[in-house]
C-alpha cells in the first residue's frame, strides 16, 4: 500500500473568483443544515470536479517555486510558513528532498519561516532535553521550473541559516532546554493571489468554548461524509482549496488528473475503515485565522495528527494508518466554516 502514490493536497488559501452570489449549498448552510460552506459558482460533483479544476490551469507560468532543504543533528523538528505547519518529523533525520512551500505563500511580499526544535526521539529512547551538539541548517531557494533544463542552475538563493551557538561557538544556544523556536523573514514574488487573511475572522477573539464546539461539529460532519463515501460533498467542499493548489503549484493537466484520481481512489477504497474521533484538542494557526483539531495521543504515530483517520488494508498487506487533515477558517461577516486546506496521507508521511 505504501507504494501507492501518497496524496499531498497542500494547504491552499481561498479568494479566487469570489462572488457576491451565494451558491444554493451555501444558502442551505447558512440556514443551519451544514457547519461547512462552499461558494462555488457552478455545481461541483465527484464526476466533474477534475474537469472543472483544469479550467483554472494557467499556461506557462513564469513564477518561482520556493523550496527549502535541511540538515540537522541531535533533534526532531517542525517547520511553519506564515504560522502554518508545513513539515514535521519526530525522529533525528534530515529532510531528504527539497520541500515546496508555495501553497503556504498566499501573495507576494513578506513571508515568515519558523522552525521548532525538540529533543531527538526514537522508538526505543527519547531525550528529555536538547543536546549540546544540536544544530540545524536551512536553505531556501526559488526555481523557475517552466525551464526544467536550467531550473537548478539558475535557481535564486533566498536565504541560508544556521542555528546559533553559545559563546564557545560549539554548544547549541538552547542546550538543556526542551524546546527552541526561531523565525526568519524573507520576501517572495509569486504571480498569484490565493488568500488575504484580512478577509478572515480572527478566531482568537471568539469565545474559545463555543469555537471548540463549532469546530467539533464541522469535523464530525467531514468525518461522516468520509465514512459514507460522499464523494460529491467531498469534491464540492474542497473545490476552492483545490483550485488554489492548482494555481500555487503551477500544475499542468497531467499532474492535476493524476493527483485527483489517486485522491478519489483512496477516498472510495473499500478497504478503508474509519475510526472514531477521540483524544484531540483545538489548535489555532495562521496568526489566529485558522483552526483545526489535533490528536493528543502520545503515541508517535498519532501525536498532533488529525483525529479523522482510519486503517487501509489490502488483500495481502497489514493495515496502514491513513489521516485526513482539515484546516478551517471563517470569512469575515460569516458564521460558518470554509475549508482552507485539506490533505490526506499515511502515518509515515511528515506532511501529516
Amino acid at each position: 500500500m505504501r507504494t501507492l502514490t501518497i496524496i499531498l493536497s497542500f494547504l491552499i488559501l481561498n479568494s479566487i473568483g469570489c462572488t457576491q452570489e451565494k451558491s444554493n449549498e451555501e444558502k442551505k448552510t447558512l440556514s443551519g443544515s451544514s457547519p461547512i460552506t462552499e461558494f462555488n459558482k457552478e455545481v461541483i460533483t465527484g464526476a466533474n470536479y477534475i474537469q472543472k479544476e483544469a479550467e483554472f490551469i494557467k499556461p506557462a507560468f513564469e513564477g518561482l517555486q520556493y523550496y527549502f532543504s535541511v540538515t540537522n543533528n541531535e533533534c526532531s523538528y517542525e517547520f511553519l510558513v506564515n504560522d502554518i505547519p508545513v513539515f514535521s518529523f519526530d525522529d533525528e533525520a534530515a529532510v531528504l528532498y527539497p520541500v515546496c512551500i508555495n501553497p503556504y505563500i498566499s501573495k507576494s511580499g513578506k513571508q515568515s519561516f519558523t522552525y521548532r526544535l525538540y529533543p531527538k526521539k526514537s522508538d526505543t529512547d527519547s531525550a528529555k532535553q536538547l543536546a549540546d551538539a544540536t544544530s540545524i541548517k536551512i536553505k531556501l531557494v526559488g526555481r523557475n521550473e517552466s525551464d526544467r533544463i536550467n531550473a537548478y542552475k539558475n535557481e535564486k538563493h533566498i536565504f541560508s541559516h544556521k542555528s546559533a551557538t553559545k559563546a564557545d561557538g560549539k554548544t547549541f544556544i538552547a542546550s538543556g532546554k526542551d524546546f527552541y523556536e526561531y523565525t526568519i523573514t524573507f520576501d517572495a514574488e509569486v504571480p498569484y493571489t490565493i488568500h488575504d487573511d484580512t478577509d478572515s475572522e480572527d478566531l482568537r477573539k471568539l469565545d474559545q468554548k463555543l469555537l471548540l464546539a463549532k469546530t467539533e461539529k464541522a469535523y464530525h460532519y467531514y468525518w461522516e461524509l468520509i465514512r459514507d463515501e460522499k464523494i460529491n460533498d467531498y469534491a464540492r467542499l474542497g473545490f476552492r482549496s483545490d483550485i488554489d493548489e492548482v494555481l500555487s503549484l503551477y500544475m499542468d493537466k497531467e499532474t492535476l488528473k493524476a493527483k485527483r484520481e489517486d485522491e478519489k481512489e483512496f477516498f472510495l477504497f473499500p478497504g478503508f475503515k474509519i475510526k472514531p474521533m477521540e483524544n484531540y484538542r483545538m489548535k489555532l494557526y495562521g496568526n489566529g485565522k485558522i483552526v483545526c483539531l489535533e490528536q493528543t495521543n502520545e503515541d508517535r504515530k498519532f501525536l498532533k495528527r488529525s483525529p479523522i483517520w482510519g486503517e487501509i488494508k489490502s488483500q495481502y498487506e497489514e493495515p496502514n494508518i491513513y489521516f485526513y487533515k482539515l484546516y478551517l477558517y471563517i470569512p469575515k461577516g460569516k458564521d460558518t466554516f470554509r475549508i482552507l486546506y485539506k490533505s490526506a496521507g499515511f502515518d509515515d508521511n511528515p506532511f501529516f
